[in-house]
């Protein structure tokens, strides 16, 4: 009969989840969205367990199947202090999720990405592609974002034009996990004065690996679908201020694409397909590391934590370095060929509105709004770091 020690160890590793996925074990608490990837033998120990609560029979198990004698005591202080063995949390704060879209049942959410969806996705990205590769008067510049004679209405329209773009591009992504049955929240948050959009896919990790592909193609799927119509209906004559809205609707389109590719440094939905299909748990941190020590040295617990990684995450960031480079130099073309000109347009506007106008005229309020909205979107973001940064100096944020 098992002892009350053995009881306790018994209900704590209860709570964890074991899944294979590939060359590692994935143990997780998809309430809390905490994972961790471990060799055989860590998930060896933790259904032994589960089974037996002795820690002395899941030390022995773990340690036939390592081929040499493990340390239990050591590996089941670690899965305690990664979160994995603390009681049930709270539920999660349900405000800001969006009820309708959760609805959506999981039936529903598989049409749109069967062989026929994929289908009709692949013909959007095919047709987007030949369009702007083969008609140059579709390809969108910088320009078409001032579609109204009004710069600063332009400039209003647009951030509404990607808010709903992003709150598309995140709903597929959730809808995908719902196709596979990964539970998964829909929310719209803010980031200071940001509205953002977050769907919350953690558990993702418990499904094998060739089922998460379409997850995490999902958004790009939906951009080129859009993109597809909006120059379809350019190519077929719409013109007039519809024909300018619908090249805006292309620039943004395009500028989120190329980016999903380009910031594989920023961890985008690109870089996520990548680790996925290359099967690597932590290639952002490996990659980084890796290049870090080709141009500078690594400091000791950075040395320590590269050599801890797996050897697949470490052989594919020898060569993931490149693609990562490539990565930053094309955000930076796009920074100088599209949000440069369009700032320096914009603020060319701005300042011939204020200088040439009189306070009671409306092109002087208009370009003061657009002012301040774009003085505020520069500031809040650093002051909310700084303001982070004395709160955890201060120990009042963990």
């Amino acid at each position: 009969m098992a002892t009350s020690t053995d009881e306790e160890l018994r209900a704590r590793a209860a709570r964890l989840t074991v899944a294979h996925d590939g060359e590692a074990w994935i143990l997780g608490r998809p309430e809390l969205g905490v994972f961790v990837a471990v060799p055989e033998p860590g998930a060896v120990f933790v259904t032994t367990l589960q089974d037996t609560g002795s820690l002395d029979e899941a030390t022995a198990r773990a340690g036939d199947v390592a081929g040499e004698p493990v340390d239990g005591a050591d590996f089941l202080d670690g899965l305690t202090a990664a979160g994995l063995l603390d009681p049930p949390g709270e539920q999660p704060d349900p405000r800001g999720r969006v009820k309708w879209i959760e609805g959506v049942s999981p039936r529903a959410a598989r049409r749109l990405f069967g062989p026929v969806a994929w289908s009709c996705y692949g013909a959007a990205a095919v047709l987007s592609a030949g369009l702007l590769l083969l008609r140059p008067e579709l390809r969108p510049s910088w320009q078409d974002a001032w579609f109204l004679p009004s710069p600063g209405l332009s400039a209003f329209i647009w951030l509404l034009l990607a808010m709903a773009c992003g709150a598309v591009h995140e709903a597929w992504h959730w809808l995908a996990g719902r196709a596979i049955d990964v539970p998964a929240v829909f929310r719209v948050s803010h980031r200071g004065l940001y509205v953002v959009y977050e769907t919350d896919l953690t558990q993702i990790v418990t499904v094998p690996r060739q089922r998460r592909h379409g997850v995490y193609l999902a958004g790009m799927a939906v951009d080129v679908v859009l993109l597809a119509a909006s120059l379809g209906a350019r190519l077929l004559g719409v013109g007039g201020v519809a024909g300018e809205f619908l090249a805006a609707v292309s620039l943004l389109l395009v500028v989120n694409l190329v980016w999903q590719w380009a910031a594989l440094p920023l961890r985008s939905d690109a870089y996520a397909l990548l680790a996925n299909a290359l099967r690597c748990h932590n290639l952002y941190r490996a990659t980084w590391l890796t290049a870090k020590s080709r141009l500078f040295r690594l400091s000791p617990p950075e040395a320590n934590e590269l050599a801890q990684m797996s050897e697949r995450d470490r052989s594919v960031a020898r060569w993931f370095v490149v693609p990562y480079v490539a990565g930053v130099a094309v955000m930076g073309w796009m920074f100088a060929t599209v949000v440069l000109p369009l700032v320096v347009s914009l603020g060319q506007w701005g300042l011939e509105q204020l200088t040439s106008n009189s306070v009671t005229s409306a092109g002087f309020w208009e370009a003061l709004a657009v002012a301040v909205y774009i003085g505020v979107q520069l500031c809040v973001p650093p002051a909310l770091a700084l303001r982070e940064r004395r709160l955890r100096r201060s120990g009042r944020l963990l």
